[in-house]
């Protein structure tokens, strides 16, 4: 119940306006791209309202939801023509909890390389050459439930940037929890992400003039299913519907507060429709999305997308993945 007030109380306060923040305080932003088309999809209000092994980038305490084994593998085209590809493997050790393996890899493609001056004077002073970069990050994760409701997880992960003849790499570390009340279709999560040490592009005496902290990020989230069981408010059956509403409060090391709602409707546990906003950002609020759930005797399969408008700058297009076996 605190932390429901506490979520409201800040989500009055992002909508009442707090219009300062920190932007272009942190490196490695790549860590701060959404992975996954539900949560995308679903305005990136999903810590409370995900059990599968795309948690482990969210909240990886909620990994703990695989019963056997999980594969899941997302791709984004995002802005500029960066590709972003991202995958994941969790598999459950009985009683001993949960362990799961992740990537993210973000690949800038070709860069035309330019001079700051022209030696001959011209106007263009591109050289001729190309170069590229990336970033990557590789991680493992550890769940584990340590009641009948609540579960707590790690991740470790090592993340690494790269551009032209500049690279600077660290680990990183994710803490979640879980908690299924039991009552009303209600879940309550914690998570917070990138403990790491500021990241170094240039190894010289000047150590604190170098240093860029990491995007830090705190997310607390809660979830409700309405429709689709006997003791929730609007009834029904989860056989033939269900109708959940997220919301994450996030609070970041370099910008203001902001406040993720997302909803996700199921229709015969087939078909899936999702929606979200993001308040307190300049771009990208609303997001639309689905799902289709395919079945056979030995494994289970759904395919998820995501659209994200964009005003600006293109709008992101999310396709993913996912296999239960």
């Amino acid at each position: 119940m605190f932390i429901l007030i506490w979520a409201v109380l800040w989500a009055g306060a992002v909508l009442a306006g707090g219009n300062f923040n920190k932007a272009g305080r942190t490196s490695m932003q790549f860590l701060k791209i959404g992975i996954g088309a539900r949560p995308a999809a679903m305005g990136e209000a999903v810590i409370a309202n995900m059990q599968d092994v795309t948690a482990v980038f969210w909240n990886p305490a909620a990994i703990t939801g695989i019963q056997n084994g999980e594969a899941a593998f997302s791709y984004t085209k995002w802005f500029s023509d960066l590709n972003l590809t991202s995958g994941a493997v969790g598999y459950r050790l009985g009683s001993l909890g949960v362990v799961a393996v992740d990537y993210i890899a973000l690949d800038y493609g070709d860069i035309q390389e330019a001079l700051v001056t022209s030696p001959t004077g011209q106007l263009d002073t591109r050289t001729g050459t190309f170069f590229s970069g990336g970033d990557l990050s590789v991680g493992l994760s550890y769940s584990r439930m340590v009641t009948d409701k609540l579960s707590i997880g790690v991740r470790a992960k090592y993340v690494r940037e790269e551009l032209f003849t500049f690279t600077s790499s660290l680990w990183a570390f994710d803490f979640g929890s879980y908690y299924d009340t039991g009552w009303q279709g209600i879940r309550l999560a914690m998570s917070a992400q990138n403990f790491a040490r500021p990241a170094r592009w240039l190894l010289t005496g000047q150590e604190t003039d170098q240093s860029f902290d990491v995007p830090l990020l705190f997310r607390v989230g809660w979830s409700i299913d309405l429709l689709g069981g006997e003791n929730l408010l609007l009834g029904g059956r989860a056989s033939r519907q269900k109708l959940s509403v997220n919301m994450d409060a996030i609070h970041s090391n370099d910008y203001a507060e902001r406040l993720h709602m997302g909803a996700e409707y199921i229709l015969l546990d087939l078909l899936a429709l999702r929606a979200g906003y993001r308040f307190n950002y300049s771009e990208g609020n609303l997001s639309l999305g689905g799902g289709l759930k395919v079945e056979s005797r030995s494994l289970q399969m759904r395919v998820d997308y995501a659209f994200v408008d964009y005003d600006f700058l293109d709008s992101p297009h999310r396709l993913s993945l996912s296999v239960v076996f």
